[in-house]
């Protein structure tokens, strides 16, 4: 059973290119640096969880920020499990991967995505700005009783 879901939006990512996807957006290296930066004081509170699922959208800029919250939390990268539903932004789907995951999952995805599932849960609107993370306690009933532990968010870039 999940006890923490941890939502993560992305950081700075750089401008769609001619040619190129919008998955294969980057962060800017001033993104990634101030995600560096940030992420370790950030994601302290999640230092004595031993149980860490890290989810991230299949986006190159969600698996860089992914990325360095691995590097915090000291998850190897190859942990990091690709859920559709984050970069898709399917609720219901996502939902039901919750339903089945255990421990604490750190889940980086994308606006509005993001801001949907926290302001749902916390049952109040959320603004997530790039790199911002919201983490929840989810009690044995479930995540209709989830509640907010605390938000931080996104460095400035």
């Amino acid at each position: 059973m999940i006890r923490k879901l941890v939502l993560i939006r992305h950081g700075d990512a750089e401008n769609r290119r001619l040619g190129e996807s919008d998955a294969e957006r980057k962060l800017t290296k001033r993104g990634l640096r101030a995600l560096q930066e940030a992420y370790p004081e950030m994601l302290a509170p999640l230092a004595d969880e031993s149980d860490i699922q890290v989810w991230s959208s299949e986006a190159t800029r969600a698996l860089q920020t992914a990325q360095v919250a691995c590097d915090v939390l000291g998850v190897p990268h190859d942990a990091i499990e690709f859920h559709k539903s984050l970069y898709a932004q399917d609720d219901d789907f996502f939902y039901g991967e919750l339903m089945a995951a255990e421990g604490t999952v750190v889940a980086v995805g994308h606006i509005p995505f993001m801001e949907d599932v926290a302001s749902d849960l916390a049952r109040m609107p959320i603004g997530f700005y790039k790199g911002s993370v919201a983490c929840f306690d989810v009690p044995e009933e479930g995540l209709g009783k989830a509640t907010l532990a605390w938000f931080e968010q996104g460095p400035k870039v």
